[in-house]
């Protein structure tokens, strides 16, 4: 999803037909987190992960506890004429939880193997495992804890859809 973060609003860009287009249909607020957790990018592209989370204090929604930061915001407008939406919001509320380190070149490799693995109905698997093998190596040489087992989870998702297919 894109997003254009500003100070005192966020636009949000959700494909149309997506989990996040229903939910801010249905409750026109949310809470949009930084966070540098490449397991949760992971485990939020390829399923229905459940983060440790509280409350948010003025929308409907959750803060997730291990985030940097976040936004609570409210939609004010949604223009779903186009194939993204975009979805002007408001901010309400605002918290930091921890610094934002970033991104390692294990991290860049898990998030392509993600982005990969989430095309395992569209390419085939062969292909797709070759190239988490040459993805692999990135991690091998880079990663953390953190990275080696998120690039392990998408390994296992590729290897229980690769049966299915």
């Amino acid at each position: 999803m894109g997003v254009e973060w500003g100070v005192h609003e966020i636009v949000l860009k959700p494909f149309l037909r997506t989990r996040t287009m229903r939910n801010l249909r249905a409750n026109p607020a949310a809470v949009v987190h930084i966070t540098d957790d490449i397991l949760l990018f992971a485990q939020a592209a390829l399923g229905d992960p459940h983060p440790a989370s509280r409350p948010a204090e003025v929308v409907h929604g959750a803060v997730l506890e291990d985030a940097c930061s976040w936004r609570e915001v409210q939609v004010t407008a949604i223009d779903d004429s186009g194939q993204r939406a975009r979805v002007e919001t408001r901010v309400v509320q605002r918290g930091f939880g921890r610094e934002f380190v970033g991104f390692n070149r294990a991290s860049a490799a898990v998030l392509e193997a993600s982005i990969l693995a989430s095309r395992i109905h569209l390419v085939p698997a062969a292909q797709v495992r070759a190239e988490l093998d040459r993805l692999q190596v990135v991690v091998d040489k880079t990663a953390g804890l953190r990275e080696h087992t998120a690039m392990q989870w998408v390994r296992d998702y590729v290897q229980e859809r690769s049966r299915t297919q």
